[in-house]
């Protein structure tokens, strides 16, 4: 025996077998204990509300609403001193979420216990879940301002950054509750500027309810409140300057803002009706952006925005005739009648330039055709047309102008008047007698006929 014990084989035979039997108690504890307890030394406990846990919801997509039962009755088994010193919180049972999807689902339960305890029952053994998928919608964001400034001193438009537009992420069914998003800011007794102040940003319903559970992103934003003379809020007007390259034309124009609050004194903001925004076309060569800055009015003290973003875009032209457009005749004078002799027909074609779409749009009364025919006497007349199309459409051809003849009916029906006792019915006046040279005044320069004016 000592001589096979003292073999290198044997020792290391022995030493692997000693050291699997050390590795087997190491980790088998619970096994040891309970096989080496007998059963008359193990009691078994009730616990009547264990509540249900779950793990694995992937959080970023889903939410659960719902899981029935709460809690479950559970008996458990093991030595009255491990018994004893185990509190309510070291039970649990849980449900694994880590692979369902939206929508309702029936999942098993298992026990988590301490060592040395065994589950004896579960009642029940399963349970249901809901699971709702999470929507994620844009909003903009709005700061109310709350309280009174100072004496003199009027709180201007909230402006945010880094930005006004957040996202609000909500299980799919309460996302239709969210009327806005914002958060209020207080101005009570301020004389200067509030600047990076920090505010938390909630939902609400349309009664102004926070909507709990609302998770935003970002979640906080700074407020800038100028705190200023008297403001006002006024439009914005865009001004175009320039052309487009030939063969353009515009078939979207979007600012991303179309009004702007300007400070000063009262006197001054009462005067002004509208900002002016210039577009110069001329660079406009395809679809972009477009970043114009506002000017401040004389003797006003600040602007907000500084400047506007234009969404513009530039596509190729087309063209389109309207034909048998009437014509509109204004500053005819009281007692004078008119007709359109060129083109007898007394209606024009007009040829319009415009984006495809824009034109397929148009209709016959979207343009008005007008002849203008302020301080125009009697006689024949040819006027210039001015054509008023939709913005972004312009004139490329037709008719230009019209010829018209303005009569004077009661000139044409006066009676002839009796020679005087002066006149002595010589014939040096015959030609009164024909309503001719009546009138002793000078006629106004339109009054003689006029061809090619």
């Amino acid at each position: 025996m000592d001589k096979w014990l003292n073999h290198p084989t044997a020792m290391k035979l022995v030493a692997l077998a000693l050291g699997i039997l050390l590795w087997a108690v190491v980790h088998f504890p619970e096994a040891n204990n309970m096989s080496a307890t007998p059963p008359s030394q193990l009691q078994t406990k009730t616990i009547s509300d264990v509540k249900v846990q779950y793990y694995g919801l992937d959080e970023r997509s889903f939410v659960l609403q719902k899981i029935e039962p709460k809690t479950v009755k559970m008996v458990v088994r093991g030595t009255k001193s491990d018994l004893l010193k185990l509190g309510a919180e070291d039970y649990k049972v849980q449900v694994d979420l880590s692979t369902v999807t939206a929508g309702e689902h029936t999942l098993n339960l298992w026990a988590n216990l301490p060592r040395g305890i065994d589950v004896v029952s579960l009642s029940p053994t399963s349970v249901t879940v809901f699971v709702e998928e999470l929507q994620t919608k844009e909003f903009e964001a709005k700061v109310t301002v709350t309280g009174t400034p100072a004496q003199g001193y009027k709180a201007g438009t909230p402006i945010l950054s880094p930005t006004n537009r957040v996202h609000v992420t909500l299980p799919e069914s309460q996302m239709s509750r969210v009327d806005h998003v914002g958060a209020s800011v207080s101005v009570e007794g301020q004389s200067k500027n509030i600047k990076n102040k920090s505010v938390k940003l909630q939902a609400f319903d349309k009664n102004g309810n926070v909507i709990e559970g609302a998770q935003i992103d970002p979640a906080v934003l700074e407020v800038e409140v100028p705190i200023t003379n008297p403001f006002k809020t006024v439009p914005l007007q865009f001004k175009l300057v320039g052309s487009l390259p030939s063969g353009l034309s515009i078939s979207r124009f979007r600012p991303k803002t179309e009004q702007v609050t300007i400070y000063g004194p009262q006197v001054e903001l009462d005067k002004i009706e509208f900002i002016e925004a210039d577009l110069k076309l001329d660079d406009l060569t395809k679809s972009k952006e477009v970043t114009i800055p506002l000017t401040a009015p004389p003797n006003i003290m600040a602007i907000s925005p500084t400047e506007v973003t234009v969404s513009v875009e530039v596509v190729l032209s087309q063209t389109r005739t309207l034909q048998g457009l009437p014509v509109s005749i204004e500053g005819l004078a009281d007692g004078l009648d008119v007709k359109i002799t060129d083109p007898s027909t007394g209606v024009v074609d007009i040829t319009l330039k415009g984006a495809p779409a824009m034109l397929d749009s148009l209709q016959p009364g979207d343009v008005d055709v007008v002849a203008d025919l302020s301080g125009r006497g009697p006689g024949v007349h040819t006027v210039p047309l001015v054509v008023n199309t939709p913005r972004f459409i312009d004139q490329a051809g037709g008719n230009v102008s019209v010829t018209v003849e303005i009569t004077d009916p009661k000139a044409a029906t006066a009676p002839p008047r009796e020679p005087s006792a002066e006149q002595g019915g010589g014939s040096l006046d015959s030609g009164a007698e024909d309503g001719t040279n009546q009138n002793t005044e000078s006629p106004p320069p339109d009054a003689e006929p006029v061809v090619g004016e």
